[in-house]
């Protein structure tokens, strides 16, 4: 007997013609619906307030970078705009490691569009009450998100790290505290935190020398800021919640926005991760296996706009990787985005569906006639 079975395939009964047409059909579906997409509405509701807000932040680089090139020389290799919002590699103030590239993406106006969007897409507007956490490891981004806010017009509740990652903010006497204190004397900014800490591990400067540990003082000092100390991290964390608590008085948040990847807002690794970039509303369950920040407002249903993993949303939103070159206000893929005509989809979806429906049942029709007329007819098997 023979090892091996023998297997006859019945064919569809759908004619060569029919797969033919369907498989254009679904080809046509698919370049209609990418090709008469349409644009953003928040977008074109907000087009005016995000070019005010490029045009802030714009002036605000203007005014940081002179300063910036007196506390220390600007290094064309690592900062090729010279625009003074790319750090040193290393200092007395520096936490962590950080990814060049992705600070020396953060360096064009046009961020602060992008800030806009995703707060406007949070449902902010003139006069909300807005959540924000910032450290100094992104002092570019953190401008664009104050830019934002101030063209949007909505009240924001700000605690910052004075302390900062590898090429953020990190020229001592130079901090991120220090630069929103000159552009609020220079008249360019008015938002101001109302509590800072250290940074670092739990918040509490750990693993910074005493020298970098007195320098942050310092300069919380000079930006006259409430300081938060924590004895650890679930007190970090619940210090932090407190006050946002506390200065919402009897107004409820519209969103909450967070600059990097601070522990206390998004837990230790392996937790960080389940809190996307870009706006998000909800997140898996196992990122809220820990107390973090960020948890708590998803948990109060409210919408956190997240700042991390900088070179993906700036390919989602046009904008260059690390420019060489200033970046003109109002150049980006940000002001110009489309979004898929989801009721022009669904119906290329049902109709292809009904075709290959009303295809298929009428091959079957003709399959049983056939059948029909061929009675008595008897095929034997080849073997």
């Amino acid at each position: 007997m023979s090892k091996f079975t023998k297997i006859y395939w019945r064919s569809s009964g759908v004619p060569l013609w029919g797969q033919v047409f369907l498989i254009a059909l679904a080809l046509l579906a698919m370049v209609l619906a990418e090709n008469l997409r349409q644009r953003d509405p928040v977008v074109d509701d907000n087009y005016a307030t995000m070019v005010n807000a490029a045009k802030i932040m714009r002036d605000a680089m203007d005014v940081l970078q002179p300063m910036r090139a007196q506390m220390a020389p600007i290094n064309p290799e690592f900062d090729p705009q010279r625009s003074g919002l790319v750090g040193l590699e290393n200092s007395i103030i520096t936490t962590n490691q950080g990814g060049r590239e992705s600070k020396q993406t953060t360096v064009n106006p046009n961020w602060a569009a992008v800030a806009v969007k995703l707060l406007a897409d949070a449902g902010v507007g003139r006069g909300d009450l807005v959540a924000v956490t910032i450290s100094g490891s992104f002092p570019a981004m953190n401008l664009a998100v104050y830019s934002a806010l101030e063209a949007l017009e909505a009240d924001a509740v700000i605690i910052a790290s004075a302390s900062s990652s590898q090429w953020g903010a990190n020229v001592p006497g130079f901090s991120w505290l220090d630069m929103e204190r000159a552009l609020r004397d220079a008249g360019v900014l008015s938002l101001k935190p109302i509590y800072a800490s250290l940074g670092g591990i739990e918040d509490r400067g750990i693993g910074i020398s005493e020298e970098g540990i007195a320098s942050l003082r310092e300069s919380i000092e000079r930006a006259d800021l409430n300081m938060i100390e924590p004895a650890n991290y679930q007190e970090a964390v619940a210090d932090r919640i407190a006050i946002f608590r506390e200065y919402s008085a009897d107004r409820s948040y519209k969103a909450f926005v967070n600059v990097g990847g601070g522990a206390t807002i998004v837990g230790p690794p392996g937790i960080d991760d389940m809190f996307k970039s870009g706006l998000q509303k909800d997140a898996p369950a196992r990122a809220f296996a820990v107390d973090t920040v960020m948890g708590y407002f998803l948990q109060e249903e409210i919408p956190g706009v997240h700042f991390i993993g900088i070179k993906n949303l700036a390919n989602r939103y046009g904008l260059p990787i690390a420019p060489v070159e200033p970046v003109p206000v109002g150049n980006g893929g940000i002001y110009s985005s489309t979004v898929y005509n989801r009721w022009l989809a669904l119906a290329l979806g049902l109709g292809l569906f009904g075709m290959t429906w009303l295809i298929v049942r009428s091959a079957r029709i003709t399959s049983i006639f056939n059948r029909a007329g061929n009675h008595g007819k008897i095929t034997k098997p080849m073997v």
